[in-house]
């Protein structure tokens, strides 16, 4: 497949390529196989470029997982990117010759549309967990959002229903984590990676409350692991010791995502709506 990329700026075409953070080696063999064009013609690292031109990136590749129907939630899509709200108890992926995960079902998507491309997702959340999953479908573009989630430079918002009320309607858990070596489990550890949650309240209610989440950081586990440390897990989180459930599953939805789009270079804010068993416990 082809990919096409608007120029908005002046430049050369290998700072045009660096700007998504993709590392010289794989320039240089795009190069080397001829799998960039400027303006439909063979071009150089060093060929000055202005806004209005086309770079086109050949992709050579095909579906690498496989196919699977089922239900899809498409948040946002454009050329470079899938944007998925993730249903509760389906994983990211289970690799490439199982059929139960969101890239088999992602797979029979590109199938049935004609996008002959790799499954690429960006990060991941938990099984349990709903919510926004981010799928690139080029090369540079998954290159920049990696960049920009792993440096924690993408603003994700997670809605969630913790047990009990706290004292204060906001605030910030700053608490270390790291590895609990004798279970699946994350722990709050001095040895730890630093991890800060914000968390504001929108409504309490009896016995649980509805929160809202921005992490700084994005340890596995980490709102899980940082709620239970204050002694509030997670509604239906009995990894983490929840005993009131009311749900079936950890209370967690990834409800929001805020970046700039890596070609059209404009801020987007996409949400995805909490799931109907999270919606039952609002009142």
């Amino acid at each position: 497949m082809i990919i096409n990329y608007d120029i908005k700026n002046e430049g050369t075409i290998i700072e045009y390529l660096e700007s998504f953070y993709i590392s010289k080696s794989k320039i240089y063999k795009l190069f080397l196989n001829d799998l960039i064009l400027l303006n439909n013609h063979k071009c150089k690292r060093e060929d000055k470029i202005k806004k209005g031109d086309v770079l086109s990136l050949i992709l050579d590749e095909e579906i690498d997982y496989k196919p699977a129907q089922g239900k899809l939630n498409i948040v946002y899509e454009d050329d470079y990117l899938l944007i998925i709200n993730k249903d509760p108890g389906i994983i990211i992926h289970n690799g490439k010759d199982n059929l139960d995960s969101l890239s088999n079902l992602v797979a029979n998507y590109y199938l049935e549309n004609g996008i002959y491309l790799n499954v690429r997702y960006a990060h991941r959340i938990d099984n349990e967990t709903s919510g926004i999953i981010i799928f690139c479908k080029d090369i540079l573009t998954h290159s920049y959002m990696n960049h920009f989630i792993e440096n924690h430079e993408i603003e994700r918002t997670y809605r969630l229903f913790i047990s009990g009320k706290l004292r204060e309607n906001k605030g910030i858990i700053d608490k270390p984590i790291g590895e609990d070596r004798h279970s699946n489990k994350m722990r709050i550890s001095d040895t730890g990676k630093e991890s800060i949650t914000h968390y504001k309240v929108l409504k309490a209610y009896n016995d649980y409350s509805y929160l809202e989440c921005k992490l700084k950081t994005g340890r596995k586990h980490q709102i899980r692991c940082h709620m239970a440390s204050i002694g509030h897990p997670l509604l239906g989180d009995l990894l983490y010791g929840a005993k009131d459930l009311y749900i079936d599953r950890c209370a967690l939805h990834s409800y929001s995502v805020k970046f700039i789009h890596p070609v059209f270079k404009e801020e987007m804010e996409l949400v995805a709506e909490i799931p109907n068993d999270m919606k039952k416990l609002l009142k």
